[in-house]
């Protein structure tokens, strides 16, 4: 409990600390989606007298919205005040890490809930208007009733919570609805572990399901009936269309992002344009894609799907500081092409200090992400069943991300990779303390 309490104080001392540092004007300081979460807030969105669009509202969840319109009338709209509030979200998020891990490895606890506190990406997340920081409270909570289920042999109240907090996750953002139908296996096997029951364990996934249905089944069924979709977000079709398919033409047709969403949108005309129905046009924008990258080489598919994946894992999430980002260079999202982007920031001299940042923050996060390698290998030899759950879950996010370059797409599973860093450091202070008894 005690250090519970520290890993708290000092995760929240390092992020207030990081707001002091930022110019948090609400003109200047937000940009991109940030924008639109405080904007669509200030509206009132998916709020009975909210002033947008139901096609805008579509595009996303519910969620976060509800979060920063009661942050906003809590402060009086006060950017520095909401962001503080999310430090603490952030901070109480470090404290369920670091029970995560002291619930599978009591040896490794410190080191996890020290790298929580002290991750630049949870950081620098926590200090921007998104829905990742309360997605990753919430998914990182279901992840800490599950293993608690599993390792202290709790009552089914801890299945369910867990069952919950993914549903609250899915409302927040709808990433992880497949995991709702895609985890039933392993809640079989884990529900099986713990009693030879049948009906036991009908029963059980049945409640589990249904658990984590509540929080969207009005958003869910509301779409079936009117809409005549299973998604719970019109949003699916412009990520492919405009964010996976570049990514592939990048490689396989050397074509920047503006021409590869050229190509899109013309073979999007070809086939009838889209009608102003978001749901309808995200389904013809899949369609579209879907033909796309049936005609590419499955090569180019694959890597690009790897590429990103691994890039996402080693890139430094300093690079998505807003202080890092204001800095003169090339973007990299117009770009396109990773060794393209990196011979224009050489060849340019006003991005001097960006480039040495990125190849300073680019060899810390190679030893990060060697650590997590190693911590990999050691976390399977010794847990073998909780090390394929792991790598399932990291395969999952990888997959609906597509070839998309952000460090911030691994936020779902940071949990992951800090506990199997904390594993390699322990293993290396380990090492270093027999040779140094040799």
């Amino acid at each position: 409990m005690k250090l519970g309490l520290i890993i708290f104080l000092l995760a929240f001392t390092i992020r207030f600390i990081n707001l002091l540092f930022l110019d948090l004007d609400v003109q200047t300081y937000l940009i991109e989606d940030q924008k639109l979460y405080w904007k669509w807030a200030l509206k009132g969105a998916y709020l009975p007298w909210g002033d947008i669009s139901l096609s805008l509202l579509s595009e996303r969840m519910p969620g976060a919205f509800f979060l920063f319109e009661l942050l906003q009338r809590v402060t009086g709209q006060d950017l520095f005040f909401v962001l503080v509030f999310q430090s603490i979200i952030d901070s109480f998020t470090c404290v369920i890490i670091f029970n995560c891990a002291g619930l599978i490895n009591k040896k490794y606890q410190l080191y996890t809930g020290l790298f929580a506190c002290f991750s630049p990406l949870m950081i620098i997340i926590s200090s921007q208007i998104l829905s990742d920081t309360i997605f990753l409270f919430a998914f990182s909570s279901c992840l800490f009733f599950l293993l608690k289920f599993i390792y202290k042999n709790e009552s089914y109240y801890s299945l369910y919570l867990s069952s919950l907090f993914l549903g609250l996750s899915t409302f927040i953002r709808a990433a992880t609805f497949p995991l709702i139908f895609l985890s039933i296996p392993i809640i079989y096997l884990v529900i099986r572990s713990h009693t030879s029951s049948n009906k036991k364990i009908f029963i059980s996934l049945i409640f589990f399901v249904l658990i984590s249905l509540i929080p969207v089944s009005y958003r869910w069924v509301n779409n079936i009936i009117y809409h005549d979709t299973y998604s719970l977000t019109s949003q699916s079709g412009s990520h492919v269309a405009y964010w996976m398919v570049p990514g592939v033409l990048s490689l396989s047709q050397n074509l920047d992002r503006k021409l590869s969403i050229d190509f899109v949108n013309k073979e999007i005309n070809k086939n009838g344009g889209l009608t102003d129905n978001p749901y309808k046009d995200s389904k013809i924008m899949f369609d579209v894609s879907r033909e796309i990258l049936s005609k590419e080489n499955i090569f180019y598919i694959s890597y690009a799907w790897l590429r990103s994946s691994a890039l996402n894992i080693i890139a430094s999430p300093i690079l998505i500081d807003i202080r890092v980002r204001n800095l003169t260079h090339p973007s990299f999202a117009q770009e396109g092409n990773i060794i393209k982007w990196m011979k224009s920031i050489i060849a340019n001299k006003d991005s001097l200090i960006y480039f040495n940042i990125l190849l300073l923050s680019f060899i810390v996060s190679l030893l990060s992400s060697v650590a997590f390698i190693i911590g990999y290998c050691i976390f399977f030899k010794s847990n073998f069943n909780l090390s394929i759950i792991s790598i399932f879950i990291i395969m999952f996010f990888c997959l609906i991300t597509g070839p998309t370059l952000s460090p911030k797409y691994c936020l779902p599973y940071i949990p992951i990779i800090l506990y199997l860093q904390a594993i390699s450091v322990d293993k290396l202070f380990l090492f270093i303390k027999k040779r140094k008894y040799r």
